[in-house]
């Protein structure tokens, strides 16, 4: 655990009301807890379970469960971490907003210095203004610190709030899931300054530059590139206009001069491009695309710089996803769908092939181009090489992509690989012919419970009218355990084929 936690367990206990009852043991009671504390370095690292023992002394002293005490801390602790985290935190950000981002704050501060670090799993989904789910995964299971934190956090934005945990891992459940609401604001509610400095003990150094390896380059100054002018030129392309913008970036129509063909191009957000992370994982979506030659992937022809932004060279493609045509076009005939299905499948092989996991397999990364509707699958910004574990970002497990077409493996603790993929073009499949999701939840918490559980309602129920070895090939699919689905992607899509082939004359 990092050494901050410790020197905040020292002011947790001193700030505690004097003359808190000694018991027994070595580490008893308010003075001792605090000259315990006091022999970890702020900017060190140490087991988790010396905390976990202060903690306990705290709470022995104070005859309280160790719950209730760990609770305490949270709140005490969350007004100093953001103190710490200022110059990462946007002023107009309250304890919503906190929460949504603490994910990349993490990054930023920790797993950029500290490869090795292991900070919790979370990933936060914004329903609303006034409401936000939340899923948390750790080996600690410190979701009741994790409560704490939140209500430390609303409490010094002037905010009170209200949280509701329908999964949670003390409970044996895969994860923590929380439904946080804002309940009310104080009217006049002021707070410390979000840039406070940090005093620490001498000699041990600015944890906040310790933690987050600070470099002026990579804080925020301008919000990102709202007001940046389209730029003339790109890597020898010239720049015919803005074709979209979103969280990553901004997209380009572009006209390769050399080649005399139009093109897109995909440039980094400036602000997203100050954090190292965040750069490696735009850049590893273009070389890891680019290392798949296939009809149903989409076509990357180079990756570079401009300017200090990366940005990628692409296929300019005609047409729209497949979550597009779906909704515009209602349910697909059965024949159509089988046979996205196979090409689905069919470029998923050919990046497994190559070594490659997409991680990401969802609607809106499948587009259907030209009048043919032919499969191009898009958006390898998940993607990393099966084998490579050096080449993970985030801690094993994390949460990332879309709720509704996660394997079970993605929320638990197993690995991913190609039979990942599998699983979401089947629940795809499943979408397209019973025109439903066939994991039920009203929010994401809840489908990620659905599918944690593995209890789809079944295809031939769902819907009726779709041949039996249909439903029963959707269904190995999805099946909860990796070892229960088809072998690889070239066989489904084999077995696609067949199947389309077979019931292509009988409609």
């Amino acid at each position: 655990m990092h050494g901050l936690i410790f020197f905040y367990i020292r002011k947790f206990a001193e700030s505690l009301p004097k003359g808190l009852a000694p018991t027994a043991g070595p580490a008893t009671g308010q003075s001792s807890v605090v000259r315990q504390a006091g022999h970890y370095l702020p900017s060190g690292s140490y087991p988790d379970e010396d905390a976990v023992a202060l903690l306990q002394a705290v709470a022995e002293a104070r005859s309280e469960p160790l719950g209730d005490t760990v609770r305490r801390f949270g709140e005490f602790l969350a007004p100093h971490l953001v103190k710490v985290a200022g110059p990462l935190v946007d002023p107009g950000w309250r304890t919503l907003d906190l929460v949504e981002h603490t994910e990349e704050l993490i990054h930023a501060m920790i797993r950029v210095a500290k490869p090795g670090a292991e900070p919790p799993v979370l990933e936060a989904v914004r329903i609303g203004p006034e409401e936000l789910h939340l899923v948390y995964s750790s080996r600690r299971r410190l979701c009741l610190l994790a409560t704490g934190l939140v209500h430390g956090l609303a409490r010094h934005f002037g905010e009170t709030v209200e949280i509701e945990e329908p999964g949670c891992m003390l409970r044996g459940d895969p994860f923590c899931s929380f439904v946080i609401r804002v309940a009310g604001r104080e009217t006049h509610a002021s707070h410390s300054p979000l840039f406070e400095t940090v005093v620490l003990p001498p000699g041990t150094g600015s944890v906040a530059a310790d933690a987050m390896d600070t470099d002026p380059g990579l804080l925020p100054d301008d919000g990102g590139v709202a007001d940046d002018p389209v730029p003339e030129q790109i890597g020898g392309h010239r720049i015919l206009g803005l074709v979209g913008a979103g969280a990553m970036g901004r997209v380009y129509l572009a006209h390769d001069e050399r080649l005399d063909r139009r093109v897109a191009i995909k440039v980094m957000n400036r602000q997203r491009a100050r954090d190292p992370g965040a750069r490696q994982r735009f850049l590893r979506e273009g070389r890891a695309a680019a290392a798949v030659e296939h009809p149903h992937v989409l076509t990357i022809h180079s990756v570079g710089e401009h300017a200090g932004l990366p940005y990628i060279v692409m296929q300019l493609l005609d047409g729209q996803t497949l979550g597009a045509h779906r909704a515009a076009a209602g349910a697909l005939p059965l024949a159509e769908t089988l046979r996205i299905g196979r090409e689905i499948a069919e470029g998923l092989a050919a990046a497994h092939a190559r070594g490659l996991v997409h991680r990401d397999i969802k609607p809106d990364n499948v587009f259907l181009e030209g009048p043919r509707r032919s499969v191009r699958i898009i958006d390898f910004g998940l993607a990393r090489a099966a084998a490579d574990d050096s080449a993970k970002l985030t801690v094993e497990g994390t949460v990332v992509g879309t709720p509704a077409y996660m394997p079970p493996e993605r929320i638990g603790e197993e690995s991913l690989d190609a039979k990942s993929d599998l699983f979401g073009l089947g629940v795809m499949l499943y979408e397209l012919l019973a025109g439903r999701l066939p994991f039920e939840g009203t929010s994401m918490v809840s489908m990620l419970a659905s599918i944690a559980k593995g209890t789809p309602v079944p295809l031939a129920k769902a819907a009726p009218r779709i041949p039996p070895e249909v439903c029963d090939l959707v269904m190995r699919l999805m099946a909860h355990r990796k070892e229960d689905r088809p072998e690889d992607a070239a066989g489904v899509a084999a077995e696609l084929g067949r199947l389309e082939r077979k019931f292509t004359d009988r409609e």
